[in-house]
């Protein structure tokens, strides 16, 4: 059986969270933050432009009214605030008590969002367009590997003894 859109969306949400979690962990070292937010760029973008490529086009396929587009509109908004709070935590030093509040309010705003996005757009989308809704998952998949096929991962970690190997 074929996973639907919600079931997509709780898994991206939760892949963000446990990364986010990791970012936490007081006993992370340098290669493992450094991992977990790359981790957490290329999944927060591939999942923020596959989402509204796809719920855009559902909107325009369902003749959705001004409410759906309104959701849709503050799923945007909400996806450009993460990605404002991770440039603010990628310009702070790890470990600083700066980096750990930033860290925590992107957080903050990855959890409440999908707590608002699964009750509340899903919600809205099987109500008023149920065939439409019925497409999402698979237009989603889709989208968000051609989406993380476009990024790149962040540059390598210097390692001296690497280098002085050569």
């Amino acid at each position: 059986m074929a996973a639907d859109f919600l079931t997509l969306l709780r898994r991206d949400h939760h892949d963000l969270e446990r990364a986010l979690d990791e970012l936490l962990d007081p006993g992370a070292t340098v290669v493992e933050i450094r991992g977990a937010l790359d981790g957490i760029r290329l999944g927060l973008t591939a999942h923020a432009e596959a989402e509204d490529i796809v719920l855009y086009q559902a909107l325009v396929r369902a003749g959705a009214g001004r409410m759906l587009e309104e959701l849709v509109d503050e799923a945007r908004t909400a996806h450009l605030a993460q990605e404002a709070a991770l440039a603010a935590l990628v310009c702070a030093p790890p470990g600083t008590d700066t980096w750990r509040d930033r860290a925590l309010h992107l957080r903050r705003l990855v959890v409440d969002h999908a707590v608002w996005e699964e009750e509340q757009v899903v919600g809205a989308i099987r109500k008023a367009a149920p065939l439409v809704y019925a497409e999402l998952a698979g237009a989603f998949a889709t989208e968000r590997l051609r989406q993380l096929a476009m990024l790149q991962p962040s540059a390598p970690i210097y390692v001296p003894e690497l280098a002085q190997a050569s």
